[in-house]
């Protein structure tokens, strides 16, 4: 079932590449900084667009989403995080159920509850790639091609030389969809 709405309540606090990975692909020096405020802006503008295109959260990030009764699917996920440091809090019509009144399919992302919910539940989750874990190659690599587009195309258009994405941007992507929709 759909969320009737899901807010982020935590943003992510690191990207999934650093700024001198994307310094080194773009051939600038450690010590070039001017356009550094620049770059960690592409850096996160990337890492969203993917994460909207593909319907995940690549870092950790933390959502609350909201259904009126029936099965739970929590929306933007990939994998969910569960632990001490990512807790999973659920409720319904506003009482916290306990870990042994549900259960989690780490596959689908979907809650099944014990009980059959009649009014409104309440999911605050984490979902992302845990803190000091990589991301996918292919993501990493679209990150920074699209990082290195943005760079060197600072319109959105131009009638001299039009640009575009290139196409392997669209294949990386293509690569970790598992939808079939990128």
């Amino acid at each position: 079932m759909t969320p009737r709405s899901v807010k982020l309540l935590t943003p992510p606090t690191v990207e999934p590449v650093s700024l001198a990975e994307v310094k080194q692909h773009l051939r600038l020096m450690p010590d070039q900084t001017d356009d550094d405020l620049y770059i960690v802006a592409q850096m996160a503008a990337a890492r969203r667009l993917i994460e909207r295109r593909l319907g995940i959260a690549l870092v950790a990030t933390q959502f609350r989403s909201r259904w009126d009764a029936g099965a739970v699917v929590l929306p933007l996920v990939g994998p969910v995080l569960v632990d001490e440091d990512h807790p999973l809090a659920l409720t319904v019509d506003g009482v916290a159920l306990t870990s042994s009144d549900y259960e989690l399919d780490d596959d689908s992302s979907e809650i099944e509850l014990d009980a059959a919910a009649t009014g409104e539940v309440v999911a605050t989750y984490w979902a992302g790639v845990a803190p000091g874990q990589p991301i996918a190659p292919q993501l990493r690599a679209a990150i920074l091609l699209y990082v290195a587009h943005l760079y060197a195309n600072r319109e959105a258009a131009s009638l001299d030389a039009p640009a575009e994405v290139p196409m392997a941007f669209e294949t990386l992507l293509a690569s970790e969809s598992t939808t079939g929709v990128w």
